[in-house]
């Protein structure tokens, strides 16, 4: 580890390490500590709490430990790995360590439904092999080499979803990563704000099809127009899933969706001749498409459909993506708080008028970031949308988000439905009254981007006891 940190080793070099945190409220016995500097807290300032909480190998920065009063002192059965930089440390560590594994790895980005296709993906490779995967949305520069550490020497393929705000940052992450397969769920307007056009948007998301070696494989949905005709143009195998199959013929079909349980969905799957039924636990065809990615990726490294159906049948997802929860007074809550961008806050009005049937529907949408020069019509989009679906009342929370109010009513729906609110306190007032009003059986819809806690009005919302 010393020579691959380029760093000087103090104490103890015989230890053995199992997993990596950068946090030592988390620390285990057997790890290693990450002392990164940051802003507002250092890490060096933990490292001996992290070592009396069972770490044993620290690695922290050499400036910090330059004059004669700074000496460290390393506890016995302890080591101190000093190097120029934690952070590069980090990422060097997750390099060689990535290269030892020797595990296929699959790189999972797009501008929606990375997460939830991380989650499909691995949970369909499991009914195989042995997989390790990112935790929740651990994505970025930091989380994917913590990942890629944290996995276990017995891994056979890791599953590695890849965030990015800007140009050469997903990049960076496959030189981290060196991935074999790579999933891009679709190409759409999420962090314009930061890359300005569509185009500068597929040139980042397309960086990891760009990794891959030669032989390489790239799955891409065959109903997102900018990925297809970035896949036209790219020399690497191509494997495309889709339903309609809008852009390209799918290799992996899915066909004939309907209403499973209160939030699951049937689909039957086709790949050159091989079928079977899926009963996936997620509703709406934007959780279909990810199925349909995670068993093309399942079909390239060996698992078959019927294994792969298993595996998605067994799924565990992330937590506040479309999670079904008891409200106050009879009412369903459909909990989507994770963030938000127009196509999945479409998506899930989609699913909140389809679920609720001839119930009445709610809508509280809050503020959806990152959109640039899009952020008015993106919000209008939604409530054009709302409108067209009919869903009967809808409440707003924030200024960006009467937007979203505005397309409601170009669209045709009635001022006496829509209620503009400016804080989540203000929303939930706003939806008490409502609820009251109608009684049980309305299905609630509450979403909007992370920034909003909008999780916060479901807490109030929700049956407590």
């Amino acid at each position: 580890m010393a020579q691959n940190a380029n760093g000087v080793l103090i104490g103890n070099p015989d230890l053995e390490v199992s997993g990596c945190i950068i946090d030592s409220r988390q620390a285990q016995a057997g790890q290693m500590f990450f002392a990164l500097p940051g802003e507002k807290v250092d890490g060096h300032d933990f490292i001996e709490t992290a070592w009396k909480k069972g770490v044993v190998l620290v690695i922290a920065e050499e400036d910090r430990f330059k004059g004669p009063v700074d000496a460290p002192t390393v506890p016995e059965g302890k080591a101190l790995l000093l190097v120029n930089s934690v952070f590069t440390a980090l990422q060097e560590l997750a390099k060689a360590w990535r290269l030892e594994l020797g595990a296929k790895v699959v790189g999972v980005t797009g501008s929606n439904g990375k997460t939830t296709t991380k989650d499909m993906i691995a949970s369909v490779l499991s009914q195989r092999f042995r997989v390790y995967y990112n935790k929740e949305n651990h994505n970025n520069e930091l989380g994917l080499p913590m990942t890629i550490l944290n996995a276990p020497p017995d891994t056979e393929i890791l599953v590695l979803e890849m965030g990015m705000r800007g140009l050469g940052e997903i990049k960076a992450l496959c030189n981290i990563a060196k991935p074999d397969v790579g999933v891009i769920t679709n190409i759409g307007t999420t962090h314009l704000e930061l890359l300005l056009t569509e185009e500068r948007i597929a040139q980042a998301k397309w960086e990891l099809i760009d990794a891959l070696k030669k032989d390489g494989l790239a799955i891409i949905n065959a109903e997102d127009r900018l990925s297809v005709q970035k896949a036209k143009q790219d020399f690497h195998s191509i494997r495309f899933y889709g339903v309609e199959g809008a852009f390209a013929e799918p290799d992996v079909k899915g066909s004939e969706l309907r209403a499973w349980g209160p939030l699951g969905t049937t689909f039957d799957v086709n790949h050159r001749g091989e079928s079977t039924t899926v009963n996936l636990p997620l509703p709406g065809k934007h959780n279909v498409l990810d199925a349909l990615a995670a068993l093309a990726v399942g079909k390239v490294l060996g698992v078959s459909l019927e294994e792969g159906c298993t595996g998605l049948g067994e799924l565990k997802m992330s937590k506040m993506r479309l999670e079904v929860r008891y409200g106050i007074l009879g009412t369903t809550l459909l909990n989507d708080v994770y963030n938000a961008n127009p196509i999945s806050m479409q998506a899930s009005l989609q699913v909140l008028k389809e679920r609720a049937g001839e119930n009445k529907t709610l809508a509280i949408l809050g503020e959806m970031y990152e959109l640039g020069t899009q952020a008015e019509s993106g919000h209008r989009e939604v409530g054009e949308t709302l409108a067209k679906l009919g869903i009967s009342e809808l409440i707003t929370v924030g200024k960006l988000a009467e937007e979203i109010a505005h397309g409601a009513r170009i669209a045709g729906y009635s001022e006496e439905h829509i209620q503009v609110t400016a804080t989540r306190e203000e929303a939930v007032e706003k939806a008490k009254d409502l609820l009251t009003l109608f009684g049980p059986w309305i299905w609630v819809l509450i979403k909007g981007s992370r920034g909003m806690k909008m999780e916060e009005i479901t807490a109030q919302l929700e049956e407590t006891e």
